[in-house]
């Protein structure tokens, strides 16, 4: 089973993300059965020698959506929108790449900041989405707000919605900032004629918030809000966002850094 992740070289953050990314493939490798594979927009470095080192595949790709998206940031006046959004936008250019790649399968998509506890395929095998399986954001009492750090999706299918969905983004990109950015633009349009969502609930498993409880039925580790690097400084300098570091976040950074260590050696 395959399974992607995308970064941005130009995007603010760079070498911090590719620690989380390292702790999302190491975890990949040696937990799971799952294929990594990078989509990678920017130049040779160090981080990139580490992944090939790993023996995972990195597709060089630059953004479909990158003139628009760069173009927003230039409306915005903010540079750090510029160097960050192509990045944020990778996951949309997914079914492209599967027709470049010869891809007619249902894959896993995760952000960078995810690490893995054990293998997935045998939760994942069964969910025959129509186009996408997601679990919810925060609030799991409010499963229409899906989030798409992690999401199993029907490459096939969504090769068909494709030039509509890039369509619907270019048409609505002004308001993304607005709708967690391509996020909101996969919660409004897959809907059916009458609103309902076409998108499949993913088990919580999949996708479990460290602010939430411990679980040890959890597989994959999602640091939605605060990530591990961010511990110490929230607490000493955004004590409203404390409530985001509560349940397990303080264990899970502990053990991120534990892998962390490990994928650098």
């Amino acid at each position: 089973m395959q399974w992607f992740l995308g970064i941005n070289e130009g995007g603010p953050g760079f070498e911090v993300y590719c620690d989380m990314a390292k702790v999302a493939i190491h975890t990949a490798l040696t937990r799971t059965s799952l294929e990594p594979h990078l989509i990678y927009d920017g130049t040779e470095n160090v981080f990139t020698r580490w992944v090939r080192s790993r023996g995972v595949q990195i597709i060089a790709w630059r953004s479909l959506l990158f003139r628009q998206v760069t173009d927003l940031g230039q409306r915005m006046r903010h540079p750090g929108f510029t160097a960050a959004l192509p990045g944020i936008f990778l996951r949309v250019d997914l079914p492209a790449i599967s027709r470049q790649y010869s891809i007619h399968e249902r894959v896993l998509y995760t952000d960078c900041d995810v690490m893995f506890r054990e293998d997935v395929v045998d939760l994942l095998a069964p969910i025959s989405c129509r186009y996408f399986a997601a679990a919810v954001e925060s609030d799991r009492a409010l499963p229409d707000d899906m989030n798409s750090g992690v999401m199993w999706m029907h490459l096939p299918e969504m090769a068909n919605l494709d030039e509509r969905f890039r369509a619907y983004v270019c048409d609505n990109i002004d308001e993304l900032p607005g709708h967690s950015w391509d996020q909101g633009a996969y919660r409004k349009f897959y809907r059916a004629p009458d609103g309902a969502r076409l998108w499949d609930d993913l088990p919580l498993e999949l996708n479990w918030k460290p602010y939430w409880e411990e679980n040890p039925r959890a597989r994959i580790i999602h640091f939605h809000g605060p990530k591990p690097f961010q511990r110490n400084y929230i607490q000493s300098h955004f004590p409203e966002l404390e409530f985001l570091t509560r349940g397990c976040y303080s264990v899970l950074c502990d053990t991120w850094e534990n892998l962390l260590d490990e994928a650098n050696r």
